[in-house]
């Protein structure tokens, strides 16, 4: 059980160390009272990075919620070239509720939390503008 432990910090540390050599602007956590299923967040970052010039990469995991077991959030890490709104990034992603919007300024602290359950049921993904 220990070793497991372990095993599943050491894959949270490791992809936060990894995360980490990326220039990240902005924190978000994004919600939809749909059920969000393996590509939902992924459609969400296609249709960001096709209608944002600004936006460079996206980092996503989906959590399940404390609250409701049957439900999901998402935390968000983007990466961009010029500021951004939280409107922009509402507008960009299309019908999803978007909350704590927010500038990045400990690079180190948010990627250890975006990863915190990372080797458990979650998932994630980093994007790219092609």
């Amino acid at each position: 059980m220990l070793l497991h432990k372990l095993k599943r910090m050491n894959l949270s540390n490791d992809y936060a160390n990894f995360i980490q050599q990326f220039q990240w602007n902005y924190f978000a956590t994004c919600r939809t009272p749909y059920r969000i299923h393996t590509m939902t967040v992924r459609n969400w970052l296609t249709r960001l990075l096709k209608r944002s010039n600004k936006v460079e990469q996206a980092f996503f995991v989906s959590e399940r919620d404390k609250g409701d077991y049957n439900n999901q959030h998402v935390h968000m890490l983007i990466g961009t070239n010029a500021d951004m709104t939280y409107q922009e990034v509402k507008y960009g992603m299309g019908n999803v509720s978007v909350g704590d919007y927010q500038p990045i300024y400990d690079s180190e602290a948010v990627c250890k939390y975006v990863t915190k359950h990372i080797g458990k049921d979650v998932d994630y993904d980093i994007v790219f503008k092609n």
